[in-house]
């Protein structure tokens, strides 16, 4: 595992550096939102195999996807209700994550791994420069996974990390410890109605808000 500074990914070549090994299949772990998350190219199968063996991953839990615009979201889900583009262009970048079917044109493996639950990923572009950064050097969708091993703690160590993904992990962007957040909210859709399967920093009445704007 290379370990590489926060303040060195302002330096263009580091970042080109970071974004070869994820375009190439590697995994990295990088400090997103404050908390380190693993991040692989979504659209490289053993990439993504490697990314649920590192965590040892087993629920049905749907995934989580970074992409940089609406342009690389039709890339990971080609069709969505119109509740969800509402939110999508309203809310982002933002910590809402949206469940949306997975693009029938991803890979066979990589949908069969991550859409276990009911055949939706949950997609964002996330509120981070870093992120944003990287999305725009790689030009493909990002799975990403928080920096720990399931129902685990020490996402937001470094010393865990080191211990835990120092055999699967190529690069570690080490931002010292971090402290835990608000998680996202997700939110599905069933029936031409939105659905917060899990609450977070985007609250009810936002949404709400914006749904009850939107029809006048």
């Amino acid at each position: 595992m290379k370990t590489i500074h926060i303040d060195e990914m302002d330096n263009d070549d580091i970042l080109e550096q970071v974004s070869r090994v994820i375009a190439d299949g590697g995994l990295a772990c990088l400090p997103f939102n404050s908390s380190y998350r693993i991040v692989a190219n979504l659209k490289d199968t053993n990439a993504v195999t490697k990314l649920l063996q590192s965590k040892k991953r087993t629920t049905r839990a749907p995934s989580l996807v970074f992409v940089q615009d609406r342009k690389m979201l039709k890339e990971v889900s080609c069709q969505w209700p119109a509740e969800a583009d509402l939110l999508a262009r309203k809310m982002w970048p933002g910590n809402l994550t949206l469940l949306l079917p997975a693009n029938p044109e991803l890979p066979g493996k990589v949908v069969k791994q991550l859409c276990k639950a009911n055949g939706k990923l949950g997609v964002r572009i996330p509120d981070d420069e870093l992120a944003l950064r990287l999305l725009g050097k790689i030009q493909k969708p990002l799975l990403v996974s928080s920096a720990n091993k399931e129902k685990k703690a020490g996402a937001g160590s470094p010393a865990q990390i080191r211990k835990t993904f120092r055999s699967s992990v190529e690069i570690f962007v080490d931002a010292g410890d971090l402290q835990s957040h608000r998680s996202s909210t997700v939110v599905d859709f069933k029936d031409g109605k939105y659905v917060i399967t899990r609450p977070g920093s985007v609250s009810e009445s936002d949404i709400d808000k914006l749904f009850s704007s939107s029809t006048k």
